[in-house]
C-alpha cells in the first residue's frame, strides 16, 4: 500500500496512471463508437445491443471500470497540472509557445467539454432521457424497461441544437484523444524519431476513426437518414 502511495505521488507514477486510465477510456470510446454504429443496421441491431449492455453484469462492470479510470485520470491530470505551475511560481514576463503544442494547450478546455459529453450521452443512452426532462415517453423503453437505444439517440440528435453540441464535443474529444494517444507512448518509453512519427500516425487514425464515426452518427440522425 505505501509503495502504491509513493508511486501515485511522484510524478512520473502520476503520468503512468494518467497514461494507462487514457488508455483504458480510449478504449472505451472505441467500442462505444463502433457499438452505436449499428444504428445505420436499424433498431432492432442497436436496441439488442443496448439491451446487453443494460445486463447488471455488464453496467456494473462498465460503471466501475469507467467511472475509476475517469475519477483517476482526472486527479491525476490536476495534480501534473499543479507540479508544472507551482515549478514556474512566477509567471512569464512574455509568454511564447515553444515546447508546448496546439494539442497540449487545449487540453484544459477540451477536457471538461469531453467529460460533459459523455455525461449527456451516457444518460441519454442509459436513462432515455434528455437532460432537463425528468420522465421518459413509455414508447421509448422496451419490454422489460431497458431504454431503447435506438430511439433514444435518434429523438435527441434529430435535434439541431443538440446534433451541434455533439458535433463540437466530438471536435474536442478528437484534440484529447490524438494529444493523449500521442503522450501515451512518449510516457511508455517510444522516443526515436521513427517509433514517434508511427505513434503520430497511428495517433492520427485512431483520433479520425472515432471522431468521424460518431460524427456520421450525429449528422445521420441530424438529417434523420436513420
Amino acid at each position: 500500500m505505501n509503495f502504491l502511495l509513493s508511486f501515485w505521488r511522484s510524478t512520473v507514477g502520476t503520468k503512468v496512471v494518467v497514461a494507462v486510465t487514457g488508455l483504458m477510456l480510449l478504449g472505451f470510446t472505441l467500442f462505444h463508437m463502433i457499438g452505436n454504429l449499428q444504428v445505420f443496421t436499424g433498431a432492432e441491431d442497436m436496441n439488442a445491443y443496448g439491451a446487453f449492455l443494460h445486463k447488471p453484469e455488464v453496467l456494473w462492470a462498465g460503471r466501475c471500470v469507467v467511472a475509476t479510470s475517469m475519477i483517476l485520470h482526472i486527479t491525476g491530470t490536476v495534480r501534473l497540472v499543479r507540479a508544472s505551475a507551482d515549478a514556474r511560481p512566477q509567471g512569464y514576463a512574455k509568454w511564447k509557445a515553444q515546447a508546448s503544442t496546439f494539442y497540449s494547450r487545449t487540453m484544459k478546455f477540451s477536457g471538461p467539454i469531453v467529460l460533459i459529453y459523455f455525461v449527456v450521452h451516457l444518460l441519454n443512452l442509459t436513462t432515455g432521457a434528455e437532460p432537463g426532462h425528468i420522465a421518459l415517453h413509455p414508447n421509448y423503453l422496451q419490454t422489460d424497461g431497458v431504454p431503447k437505444a435506438f430511439e433514444n439517440l435518434t429523438l435527441l440528435l434529430a435535434t439541431p441544437p443538440w446534433a451541434t453540441f455533439y458535433i463540437v464535443a466530438n471536435l474536442a474529444l478528437g484534440l484529447h484523444l490524438f494529444h493523449g494517444a500521442y503522450s501515451l507512448a512518449k510516457t511508455l518509453g517510444l522516443s526515436g524519431a521513427r517509433q514517434l512519427r508511427l505513434a503520430r500516425v497511428l495517433a492520427s487514425v485512431l483520433t479520425a476513426t472515432i471522431v468521424g464515426g460518431n460524427i456520421a452518427i450525429t449528422l445521420a440522425c441530424l438529417l434523420r437518414l436513420v
